[in-house]
């Protein structure tokens, strides 16, 4: 990369966890970006107002602050209905997660 290209923030993965049943699924994403330590949860529910899809970054204080949401609304219809069929919550969340990372890392590194 050139002086003129900025070098994309390294994140690190630190854990994930995955959980489905017949009403919701939801995927927890914990990354490292820079200094800081973020979490990503993004909840599939039967219901629009159910869902959600939050970043969270760990204070000095061990408390877990908010960063960035996506609205259900931009990602609900695109997403698999629970207890339909069986349910790769990390696949199907997953770029929900992602997107939201990268929103973190823009605001916690700019």
């Amino acid at each position: 990369m050139n002086a003129t290209t900025p070098t994309p923030p390294r994140v690190v993965d630190l854990d994930e966890s995955a959980t489905c049943d017949q009403h919701r699924y939801t995927y927890t994403r914990v990354v490292r970006i820079g200094d800081h330590r973020v979490r990503v949860h993004v909840r599939r529910d039967n219901y629009l107002m159910q869902s959600h899809a939050v970043a969270e970054v760990l204070a000095a204080t061990m408390t877990w602050t908010h960063l960035a949401a996506a609205d259900a609304v931009t990602w609900f219809d695109a997403t698999a209905l629970p207890g339909r069929e069986p349910v790769h919550c990390a696949t199907e969340l997953g770029p929900i997660a992602d997107t939201l990372i990268q929103r973190a890392a823009a605001i916690l590194l700019d």
